[in-house]
Protein backbone atom coordinates (compact mmCIF):
# COMPACT_ATOMS: atom_id res chain seq x y z
CA UNK A 1 0.00 0.00 0.00
CA UNK A 2 2.52 2.32 0.69
CA UNK A 3 3.79 1.92 -2.85
CA UNK A 4 0.90 4.53 -3.73
CA UNK A 5 2.26 7.24 -2.25
CA UNK A 6 4.95 7.04 -5.28
CA UNK A 7 8.18 7.16 -2.46
CA UNK A 8 8.16 9.43 0.41
CA UNK A 9 9.78 12.09 -1.40
CA UNK A 10 8.18 15.25 -1.96
CA UNK A 11 6.48 15.96 -6.08
CA UNK A 12 8.60 17.90 -8.44
CA UNK A 13 6.35 20.96 -8.29
CA UNK A 14 7.19 21.22 -5.03
CA UNK A 15 11.10 20.67 -4.93
CA UNK A 16 11.49 23.08 -8.43
CA UNK A 17 9.15 26.52 -8.56
CA UNK A 18 11.74 29.34 -9.46
CA UNK A 19 10.05 32.44 -7.94
CA UNK A 20 11.40 34.62 -11.31
CA UNK A 21 8.61 32.67 -13.53
CA UNK A 22 6.00 35.11 -13.10
CA UNK A 23 4.36 35.38 -16.61
CA UNK A 24 0.93 34.39 -17.19
CA UNK A 25 1.34 31.36 -18.93
CA UNK A 26 4.03 30.08 -16.72
CA UNK A 27 2.23 30.39 -13.63
CA UNK A 28 -0.74 28.58 -15.23
CA UNK A 29 1.42 25.59 -16.40
CA UNK A 30 2.72 25.04 -12.83
CA UNK A 31 -0.76 25.53 -11.75
CA UNK A 32 -1.95 23.03 -14.50
CA UNK A 33 0.94 20.77 -13.06
CA UNK A 34 -0.20 20.97 -9.33
CA UNK A 35 -3.40 20.77 -9.71
CA UNK A 36 -3.34 17.07 -11.59
CA UNK A 37 -0.54 15.95 -9.34
CA UNK A 38 -3.36 17.07 -6.57
CA UNK A 39 -6.06 15.09 -8.18
CA UNK A 40 -3.90 11.98 -8.45
CA UNK A 41 -3.35 12.10 -4.47
CA UNK A 42 -6.57 12.64 -3.93
CA UNK A 43 -7.21 8.95 -5.52
CA UNK A 44 -4.48 7.94 -3.74
CA UNK A 45 -6.52 9.22 -0.56
CA UNK A 46 -9.78 7.66 -1.06
CA UNK A 47 -7.61 4.03 -1.73
CA UNK A 48 -5.69 4.34 1.52
CA UNK A 49 -8.84 5.17 3.40
CA UNK A 50 -10.77 2.36 1.87
CA UNK A 51 -7.70 0.10 2.78
CA UNK A 52 -7.92 1.59 6.37
CA UNK A 53 -11.32 1.00 7.00
CA UNK A 54 -11.00 -2.44 5.77
CA UNK A 55 -7.73 -3.14 8.06
CA UNK A 56 -9.46 -1.81 11.29
CA UNK A 57 -12.82 -3.76 10.50
CA UNK A 58 -11.03 -6.88 10.28
CA UNK A 59 -8.99 -6.29 13.62
CA UNK A 60 -12.08 -5.70 15.35
CA UNK A 61 -13.16 -9.25 14.38
CA UNK A 62 -10.26 -10.59 15.07
CA UNK A 63 -10.36 -9.21 18.63
CA UNK A 64 -14.18 -10.41 18.78
CA UNK A 65 -13.20 -13.62 17.11
CA UNK A 66 -10.13 -13.80 20.27
CA UNK A 67 -11.92 -13.14 22.86
CA UNK A 68 -15.05 -15.56 22.14
CA UNK A 69 -11.98 -18.59 22.03
CA UNK A 70 -10.78 -16.94 25.36
CA UNK A 71 -14.00 -16.98 27.15
CA UNK A 72 -14.52 -20.99 25.72
CA UNK A 73 -11.25 -21.77 27.08
CA UNK A 74 -12.47 -20.23 30.68
CA UNK A 75 -15.75 -22.20 30.40
CA UNK A 76 -13.99 -25.72 29.53
CA UNK A 77 -11.45 -25.09 32.60
CA UNK A 78 -14.47 -24.43 35.03
CA UNK A 79 -16.32 -27.29 32.83
CA UNK A 80 -13.28 -29.82 33.68
CA UNK A 81 -12.96 -29.09 37.26
CA UNK A 82 -16.43 -29.48 37.85
CA UNK A 83 -17.28 -32.69 35.71
CA UNK A 84 -14.32 -34.49 37.01
CA UNK A 85 -15.89 -34.63 40.65
CA UNK A 86 -19.24 -35.21 38.90
CA UNK A 87 -18.03 -38.33 36.89
CA UNK A 88 -15.78 -39.54 39.54
CA UNK A 89 -18.97 -40.11 41.73
CA UNK A 90 -21.24 -41.34 39.58
CA UNK A 91 -18.53 -43.54 38.02
CA UNK A 92 -17.97 -44.88 41.95
CA UNK A 93 -22.23 -44.80 42.23
CA UNK A 94 -22.43 -47.30 39.65
CA UNK A 95 -19.63 -49.41 40.26
CA UNK A 96 -20.87 -49.89 44.17
CA UNK A 97 -24.65 -50.18 42.82
CA UNK A 98 -24.16 -52.86 40.65
CA UNK A 99 -23.37 -50.73 37.27
CA UNK A 100 -26.73 -48.86 37.22
CA UNK A 101 -26.43 -46.52 34.73
CA UNK A 102 -29.04 -44.68 35.44
CA UNK A 103 -28.08 -41.68 37.51
CA UNK A 104 -25.55 -40.91 34.91
CA UNK A 105 -28.57 -40.65 32.13
CA UNK A 106 -30.42 -38.42 34.74
CA UNK A 107 -27.25 -36.11 35.15
CA UNK A 108 -27.30 -35.79 31.54
CA UNK A 109 -30.46 -35.08 30.55
CA UNK A 110 -30.02 -32.05 33.37
CA UNK A 111 -27.58 -30.71 32.17
CA UNK A 112 -28.20 -30.68 28.45
CA UNK A 113 -24.71 -30.54 27.80
CA UNK A 114 -23.17 -30.98 24.58
CA UNK A 115 -22.74 -33.71 22.15
CA UNK A 116 -19.53 -34.52 22.49
CA UNK A 117 -19.70 -33.95 26.56
CA UNK A 118 -22.63 -36.29 26.40
CA UNK A 119 -20.23 -39.21 25.09
CA UNK A 120 -17.89 -38.29 28.19
CA UNK A 121 -20.23 -39.20 30.58
CA UNK A 122 -21.23 -42.34 29.14
CA UNK A 123 -17.65 -43.48 28.78
CA UNK A 124 -17.25 -42.60 32.49
CA UNK A 125 -20.36 -44.24 33.21
CA UNK A 126 -19.14 -47.14 31.42
CA UNK A 127 -15.90 -46.58 33.77
CA UNK A 128 -13.70 -45.17 31.25
CA UNK A 129 -13.03 -42.12 33.43
CA UNK A 130 -9.61 -41.23 32.15
CA UNK A 131 -10.90 -41.02 27.67
CA UNK A 132 -13.69 -38.56 28.90
CA UNK A 133 -11.31 -36.47 30.98
CA UNK A 134 -8.87 -36.83 27.82
CA UNK A 135 -11.49 -36.00 25.16
CA UNK A 136 -12.25 -32.56 27.86
CA UNK A 137 -8.71 -31.78 27.36
CA UNK A 138 -8.27 -32.12 24.47
CA UNK A 139 -11.05 -29.94 23.45
CA UNK A 140 -8.96 -27.13 25.73
CA UNK A 141 -5.93 -27.82 23.75
CA UNK A 142 -7.63 -26.69 20.64
CA UNK A 143 -9.54 -23.68 21.48
CA UNK A 144 -5.62 -22.45 23.04
CA UNK A 145 -4.50 -23.31 19.99
CA UNK A 146 -7.24 -21.78 18.29
CA UNK A 147 -6.24 -18.39 20.35
CA UNK A 148 -2.62 -18.48 19.16
CA UNK A 149 -3.71 -18.39 15.65
CA UNK A 150 -5.77 -15.41 16.38
CA UNK A 151 -3.48 -13.69 18.29
CA UNK A 152 -0.74 -13.81 15.40
CA UNK A 153 -3.34 -12.71 12.92
CA UNK A 154 -4.38 -9.77 14.89
CA UNK A 155 -0.96 -8.57 15.40
CA UNK A 156 -0.92 -8.87 11.72
CA UNK A 157 -3.57 -6.61 11.33
CA UNK A 158 -2.68 -4.34 13.56
CA UNK A 159 0.83 -3.68 11.85
CA UNK A 160 -0.94 -3.44 8.26
CA UNK A 161 -3.39 -1.11 9.88
CA UNK A 162 -0.42 0.64 11.24
CA UNK A 163 1.10 0.83 7.68
CA UNK A 164 -1.66 1.94 6.06
CA UNK A 165 -2.18 4.70 8.74
CA UNK A 166 1.29 6.14 8.39
CA UNK A 167 0.80 6.05 4.52
CA UNK A 168 -2.24 8.26 4.55
CA UNK A 169 -0.96 10.58 7.21
CA UNK A 170 2.47 11.00 4.12
CA UNK A 171 -0.25 11.43 1.78
CA UNK A 172 -1.91 13.85 3.77
CA UNK A 173 1.16 15.93 4.22
CA UNK A 174 2.12 15.89 0.75
CA UNK A 175 -1.09 16.91 -0.32
CA UNK A 176 -1.48 19.56 1.83
CA UNK A 177 2.09 21.30 0.85
CA UNK A 178 0.46 20.80 -3.18
CA UNK A 179 -2.61 22.65 -2.28
CA UNK A 180 -0.41 25.25 0.01
CA UNK A 181 1.72 26.23 -3.89
CA UNK A 182 -1.00 25.95 -5.71
CA UNK A 183 -3.05 28.58 -3.90
CA UNK A 184 -0.37 30.92 -3.60
CA UNK A 185 0.46 30.34 -7.88
CA UNK A 186 -3.23 30.67 -7.83
CA UNK A 187 -3.45 33.87 -5.72
CA UNK A 188 -0.36 35.49 -8.26
CA UNK A 189 -2.18 34.49 -11.09
CA UNK A 190 -5.41 35.98 -10.11
CA UNK A 191 -3.43 38.87 -9.54
CA UNK A 192 -1.59 38.76 -12.88
CA UNK A 193 -4.95 38.54 -14.60
CA UNK A 194 -6.73 41.51 -13.01
CA UNK A 195 -3.95 43.96 -14.29
CA UNK A 196 -4.24 42.18 -17.81
CA UNK A 197 -8.08 42.60 -17.40
CA UNK A 198 -7.55 46.19 -16.23
CA UNK A 199 -4.75 47.04 -19.00
CA UNK A 200 -7.58 45.85 -21.68
CA UNK A 201 -9.94 48.08 -20.02
CA UNK A 202 -8.54 51.07 -20.45
CA UNK A 203 -7.49 50.31 -23.84
CA UNK A 204 -11.06 49.48 -24.63
CA UNK A 205 -12.34 53.05 -23.19
CA UNK A 206 -9.30 54.86 -24.64
CA UNK A 207 -10.38 52.94 -28.29
CA UNK A 208 -14.69 54.03 -27.06
CA UNK A 209 -13.39 57.52 -26.56
CA UNK A 210 -11.30 57.99 -30.06
CA UNK A 211 -14.59 56.13 -31.54
CA UNK A 212 -16.87 58.97 -30.23
CA UNK A 213 -14.69 61.61 -31.71
CA UNK A 214 -14.47 60.23 -34.39
CA UNK A 215 -17.97 59.97 -34.87
CA UNK A 216 -18.87 63.68 -33.55
CA UNK A 217 -16.32 64.91 -36.36
CA UNK A 218 -17.90 63.59 -38.66
CA UNK A 219 -20.72 65.59 -40.19
CA UNK A 220 -22.14 63.04 -43.30
CA UNK A 221 -23.99 59.85 -42.84
CA UNK A 222 -22.09 57.38 -40.54
CA UNK A 223 -19.43 55.52 -41.73
CA UNK A 224 -18.82 51.97 -40.38
CA UNK A 225 -15.75 52.28 -37.98
CA UNK A 226 -13.39 50.09 -36.34
CA UNK A 227 -15.29 46.75 -34.58
CA UNK A 228 -15.47 47.58 -30.13
CA UNK A 229 -13.12 46.29 -28.27
CA UNK A 230 -13.85 42.97 -27.26
CA UNK A 231 -15.63 41.87 -24.32
CA UNK A 232 -16.16 38.61 -22.37
CA UNK A 233 -19.10 36.52 -24.05
CA UNK A 234 -22.16 37.31 -21.59
CA UNK A 235 -23.65 34.13 -19.55
CA UNK A 236 -26.57 32.70 -21.91
CA UNK A 237 -29.92 33.77 -20.47
CA UNK A 238 -31.46 30.10 -21.03
CA UNK A 239 -31.32 27.26 -18.73
CA UNK A 240 -27.20 26.78 -18.64
CA UNK A 241 -27.12 30.89 -17.78
CA UNK A 242 -29.39 30.64 -14.79
CA UNK A 243 -27.34 27.58 -13.37
CA UNK A 244 -24.30 29.78 -13.86
CA UNK A 245 -25.71 32.16 -12.02
CA UNK A 246 -26.79 30.44 -8.93
CA UNK A 247 -23.39 28.86 -8.65
CA UNK A 248 -21.96 32.27 -8.67
CA UNK A 249 -24.23 33.79 -6.20
CA UNK A 250 -22.35 30.62 -4.09
CA UNK A 251 -18.53 31.95 -4.32
CA UNK A 252 -16.96 31.76 -1.17
CA UNK A 253 -19.26 28.79 0.47
CA UNK A 254 -17.00 26.13 1.71
CA UNK A 255 -16.31 23.15 0.88
CA UNK A 256 -17.88 20.46 2.61
CA UNK A 257 -17.69 16.82 1.93
CA UNK A 258 -21.56 15.56 0.82
CA UNK A 259 -22.98 19.18 1.23
CA UNK A 260 -25.64 20.63 -0.86
CA UNK A 261 -26.98 23.52 1.05
CA UNK A 262 -26.53 26.90 0.05
CA UNK A 263 -24.57 29.43 2.19
CA UNK A 264 -23.89 26.25 4.14
CA UNK A 265 -21.29 23.92 2.32
CA UNK A 266 -20.99 22.34 -1.36
CA UNK A 267 -18.56 19.60 -2.37
CA UNK A 268 -18.20 19.38 -6.23
CA UNK A 269 -21.52 17.13 -7.47
CA UNK A 270 -23.33 19.17 -4.43
CA UNK A 271 -23.07 22.32 -6.16
CA UNK A 272 -23.46 21.42 -9.64
CA UNK A 273 -26.57 19.81 -8.49
CA UNK A 274 -28.06 22.61 -6.41
CA UNK A 275 -27.32 24.98 -9.11
CA UNK A 276 -28.95 22.94 -12.02
CA UNK A 277 -32.03 22.61 -10.05
CA UNK A 278 -32.53 26.28 -9.22
CA UNK A 279 -32.90 26.30 -13.81
CA UNK A 280 -35.51 23.58 -12.88
CA UNK A 281 -32.94 20.55 -14.19
CA UNK A 282 -32.77 17.65 -11.97
CA UNK A 283 -29.72 15.80 -10.86
CA UNK A 284 -28.35 13.37 -9.09
CA UNK A 285 -25.65 14.28 -6.28
CA UNK A 286 -22.65 12.38 -7.44
CA UNK A 287 -20.20 12.71 -10.45
CA UNK A 288 -20.29 9.39 -11.97
CA UNK A 289 -24.33 9.31 -11.76
CA UNK A 290 -24.65 12.93 -13.21
CA UNK A 291 -22.28 12.06 -16.03
CA UNK A 292 -24.68 9.20 -17.44
CA UNK A 293 -27.96 10.87 -16.77
CA UNK A 294 -26.82 13.79 -19.49
CA UNK A 295 -25.86 14.76 -22.60
CA UNK A 296 -22.62 14.33 -24.00
CA UNK A 297 -21.01 16.89 -25.75
CA UNK A 298 -17.57 18.08 -26.84
CA UNK A 299 -14.96 19.83 -25.35
CA UNK A 300 -14.40 22.04 -27.81
CA UNK A 301 -18.39 22.78 -27.94
CA UNK A 302 -18.96 23.96 -24.41
CA UNK A 303 -21.53 26.67 -23.15
CA UNK A 304 -22.22 28.15 -19.98
CA UNK A 305 -23.31 25.55 -17.28
CA UNK A 306 -22.55 22.90 -19.43
CA UNK A 307 -20.53 19.94 -16.77
CA UNK A 308 -17.01 18.89 -17.30
CA UNK A 309 -16.08 15.39 -15.46
CA UNK A 310 -12.73 14.17 -14.25
CA UNK A 311 -12.05 10.42 -13.87
CA UNK A 312 -12.73 7.32 -15.78
CA UNK A 313 -15.73 5.43 -17.34
CA UNK A 314 -16.34 3.82 -14.25
CA UNK A 315 -15.35 6.17 -11.86
CA UNK A 316 -15.90 10.16 -11.81
CA UNK A 317 -14.24 11.77 -8.75
CA UNK A 318 -15.06 15.72 -9.72
CA UNK A 319 -17.54 17.89 -11.59
CA UNK A 320 -17.04 21.43 -12.64
CA UNK A 321 -18.99 24.08 -13.77
CA UNK A 322 -17.91 26.39 -16.99
CA UNK A 323 -18.74 29.20 -17.38
CA UNK A 324 -17.56 30.78 -20.07
CA UNK A 325 -16.17 34.07 -19.08
CA UNK A 326 -14.75 35.14 -15.83
CA UNK A 327 -11.01 35.94 -14.38
CA UNK A 328 -9.94 33.24 -16.30
CA UNK A 329 -11.29 34.04 -19.98
CA UNK A 330 -13.06 31.96 -21.45
CA UNK A 331 -11.15 28.90 -19.62
CA UNK A 332 -13.25 29.89 -16.77
CA UNK A 333 -15.30 27.18 -14.72
CA UNK A 334 -16.71 27.58 -11.74
CA UNK A 335 -16.52 24.39 -8.73
CA UNK A 336 -16.56 23.35 -5.11
CA UNK A 337 -12.75 21.59 -5.37
CA UNK A 338 -11.85 20.51 -2.11
CA UNK A 339 -11.71 20.45 1.82
CA UNK A 340 -9.85 23.43 2.88
CA UNK A 341 -11.21 25.90 -0.56
CA UNK A 342 -14.39 27.59 -1.08
CA UNK A 343 -16.74 27.80 -4.34
CA UNK A 344 -14.37 29.56 -6.64
CA UNK A 345 -13.56 30.63 -10.20
CA UNK A 346 -10.77 28.35 -11.45
CA UNK A 347 -9.24 27.92 -15.24
CA UNK A 348 -10.27 24.22 -16.79
CA UNK A 349 -8.26 21.59 -14.81
CA UNK A 350 -6.61 19.85 -16.90
CA UNK A 351 -6.74 15.83 -17.45
CA UNK A 352 -10.64 16.05 -18.16
CA UNK A 353 -12.63 12.74 -19.29
CA UNK A 354 -15.78 14.71 -20.67
CA UNK A 355 -18.12 16.91 -21.02
CA UNK A 356 -21.95 16.87 -20.37
CA UNK A 357 -25.12 19.37 -21.13
CA UNK A 358 -28.04 18.75 -18.53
Amino acid sequence: MLALLGGATLPVALQASPASATSMPSLRQRADRLASEIQVDYAKLQVLDEAYNQARTKVLQLEEAAHEVTAGILRAARSLSGDRRRLRSVAIDAYVQGGDPGGVALLMSSKGTSAPMQQAYMNAASGNLAQAEANLRTAEHTLTDRRVVLSLDERSARAAQKRIGAARALADQITAQLESELSSIKGRLAAAVAAAEQRKQIAAEAAAQAAALARTQQVSAPKSGSPPASAPAPVGAGAGGVAVRAAESQLGVPYVWGGATPGVGFDCSGLTMWSWAQAGVSLAHGATEQYYEIAHVSMSNLQPGDLIFYGNASYLYHVVMYVGSGPYGADTVIQAETTGTNVMFTPIPPGAYGAGRP
